[in-house]
């Protein structure tokens, strides 16, 4: 008798604690994590300039940047002076060389840089997400940088889209080619973008509005495969990718050839769930948690 009760007793705090387990997970709130592939985004655009007889003193690197409290990563061009000798022969170089400067960090000191980066990147809350940040940063003194919108496509669901630059006032033919952003010597561009088919007609304003969002991370999360919470294994899914064009010319010299470049901005989503800290619950809910066990419908799965 005296086992018996005890049976009953434990499989009473069992389905106790395991309901308590249910009503956590039902209170969990799954994050995620967008991330942009850069290593690949370096390669690509490295082997375009590679390519091109008028690139070779450009360089393509990743980049860990902070302007006071504000820390990112960036696609970076070092554009390092095109004729090394002329360079150093410089009064600038000179002067630099008598104070002690070796060549190669007067050299280093010539060069200047361009900054490319997306957002959003990083940790997201589920939400939808309606436009794109492309921000372009030219810090040369004799460079400009064109972007060309046109020839930029946004992939996603393997399928191809043509990428529209939002304006204020949008005109009502999309078909229209839009006009090139240059990026002046010194100066900055951040321009938010989405694809065609997310604008419609409104006949109240006769304008193109935006209509749709370009991805809902909630419903992304929804649609990717499920995911174990009690496990470190990472959830990671495809999530689009955009091929941006931008050109990259010298003002000074009337001989320099435009260099263009195609960069794939190769983006992922990592679905992060909400992790209970309790291990007993975390067990629990591992064996016998919906999440794992979907489609169970009796009383003891609590459903």
């Amino acid at each position: 008798m005296e086992t018996l009760l005890l049976f009953v007793y434990f499989l009473v705090v069992f389905y106790v604690l395991y309901q308590m387990a249910l009503d956590l997970e039902r209170q969990q709130e799954d994050g995620v994590i967008i991330h942009l592939d850069y290593d690949f985004l370096a390669t690509q655009a490295q082997d375009q300039l590679d390519f091109q007889k008028g690139a070779k003193h450009i360089k393509a690197t990743v980049s860990e940047l902070s302007f006071g409290k504000l820390e990112f990563t960036a696609l970076k061009f070092s554009i390092a002076p095109k004729n090394r000798q002329q360079a150093l022969g410089s009064a600038f170089a000179k002067e630099r060389r008598e104070e002690g400067w070796s060549d190669d960090e007067i050299l280093q000191l010539l060069t200047s840089s361009i900054l490319v980066r997306m957002l959003p990147i990083g940790k997201q809350k589920l939400r939808p997400i309606s436009l794109l940040s492309v921000i372009v940063i030219n810090q040369t003194a004799n460079t400009h940088i064109y972007v060309n919108w046109d020839h930029s496509s946004l992939e996603m669901f393997n399928e191809s889209n043509r990428i529209i630059r939002s304006v204020p006032n949008m005109p009502r033919d999309l078909t229209q080619p839009q006009i090139y952003s240059l990026v002046n010597p010194q100066s900055s561009l951040t321009a938010n973008v989405t694809v065609e088919k997310n604008y419609a007609y409104n006949p109240k304003t006769d304008r193109m509005t935006l209509a749709d969002n370009l991805v809902d991370l909630a419903d992304r999360v929804e649609m990717s495969k499920m995911t174990d919470p009690t496990t470190e294994e990472k959830n990671i899914q495809p999530l689009y990718t955009l091929d941006l064009m931008v050109g990259i010319k010298h003002v000074t010299d009337p001989n320099s050839e435009l260099i263009n470049l195609l960069l794939p901005f190769k983006f992922t989503l990592e679905i992060e769930p909400d992790k209970i800290a309790l291990p007993p619950v975390r067990w629990l809910l591992k064996r016998f948690g919906k999440r794992n066990r979907p489609d169970m419908g009796s009383w003891f799965w609590g459903q």
